[in-house]
C-alpha cells in the first residue's frame, strides 16, 4: 500500500502544473505564497549528518513529511520528523503546526512579510511554542528570504527561548534552475548565555540548488555544508534541530527536498 502510494503520488507530480504553483525555493527558510488563489504543496525531506540532528550519537539519516497550504494571506505548514533512535531499532517522530499572516496582500510589490506562530512537539515529549518572522523579495534574476525563530519550550531544564535564524539567496540560472547560498543559526543564544541548555550556538553556510521545471508540479532543493560550533556549553537535551548536536568544533550537514505543488 505504502509503494502504491508513493507511485500514485511520483505520477501525480509528472503532471503539468499551473503556472501560479506554489514554490519551495530554499530547504532552511519557508517562504509564503505570492499569489491569492488556494494553494497546497507536499515536502519529503532528507537530511544526513554527523550524528542525527536530534541530540543523539549515532549517525543516520532524518526524514520529514510536510504539508504547506495557502489561502488568501494565510498559510499553514505542518510536518512529521522521524529519524532512528541511538539506543534501538525503533524510530522517534516529532510534530509541528505553524500558521503564518502576511501583513501585505498576495501580488503586493513590497517584500514579502510575514508572522505567525505553532507548536512543536518533541520526539522526548516536550511542548515548545513557536513564533516566526518570515521575509524575502524577488526579482526576475534573484531572490533572497529569511526567517527568524523563537521556540519556547515548555519543559525544565532548557532555555527560556532559543533563537533559530536562516536566510537564503540564489539567483536564476534558466527558468528552472537557481543556484545560491543558504545559512542557518540555531541557538544563537550561545553566543551570550554560558549555560545555554542545548550545546552552544551553531551554524552552517552553504552552496544551494533549486530545480523546478517549468509547467511541472515537482521541484528539488538541495543545500549542506560545513557545520561550525563557535560556542560549546555543557548543556544537552533532545530539542530538534536542523543542524547536527555539537560533537566538534567542524562537522557536515547535507539537507534535500523533493516537493509537489497542487
Amino acid at each position: 500500500m505504502r509503494r502504491l502510494g508513493a507511485l500514485l503520488l511520483a505520477g501525480f507530480c509528472g503532471l503539468p502544473a499551473h503556472a501560479a504553483a506554489q514554490d519551495r525555493p530554499f530547504v532552511f527558510s519557508l517562504t509564503t505564497s505570492d499569489v491569492a488563489a488556494p494553494q497546497m504543496r507536499v515536502d519529503y525531506e532528507v537530511g544526513i549528518g554527523e550524528s542525527a540532528f536530534h541530540q543523539q550519537d549515532s549517525n543516520g539519516p532524518e526524514q520529514r513529511i510536510g504539508i504547506q497550504a495557502s489561502q488568501g494571506r494565510l498559510t499553514f505548514v505542518g510536518h512529521v520528523d522521524v529519524s532512528a533512535s541511538a539506543a534501538s531499532d525503533a524510530y522517534q517522530s516529532s510534530q509541528q503546526a505553524e500558521l503564518l499572516v502576511s501583513l501585505f496582500a498576495p501580488g503586493s510589490t513590497r517584500p514579502a512579510l510575514a508572522i505567525g506562530g505553532g507548536v512543536l512537539h518533541e520526539a522526548g515529549g516536550a511542548s515548545v511554542l513557536l513564533t516566526r518572522i518570515v521575509a524575502g523579495r524577488e526579482t526576475p534574476g534573484t531572490r533572497i528570504h529569511g526567517n527568524l525563530l523563537l521556540e519556547h519550550p515548555l519543559a525544565t531544564g532548557r532555555d527560556a527561548f532559543d533563537v533559530i535564524t536562516s536566510i537564503g539567496w540564489a539567483a536564476r540560472v534558466t527558468p528552472a534552475l537557481a543556484i545560491g547560498v543558504e545559512g542557518i543559526g540555531e541557538d544563537l543564544e550561545g553566543f551570550w548565555d554560558p549555560t545555554e541548555a542545548e550545546g552552544g550556538a551553531r551554524l552552517l553556510v552553504g552552496p544551494s540548488v533549486h530545480v523546478a521545471p517549468q509547467g511541472k508540479r515537482w521541484q528539488l532543493s538541495v543545500t549542506g555544508g560545513p557545520t561550525f560550533h563557535p560556542t560549546t556549553t555543557t548543556g544537552s537535551s533532545d530539542a530538534l534541530r536542523e543542524l547536527p548536536p555539537v560533537t566538534g568544533r567542524y562537522d557536515y550537514a547535507l539537507r534535500m527536498t523533493f516537493s509537489c505543488r497542487f
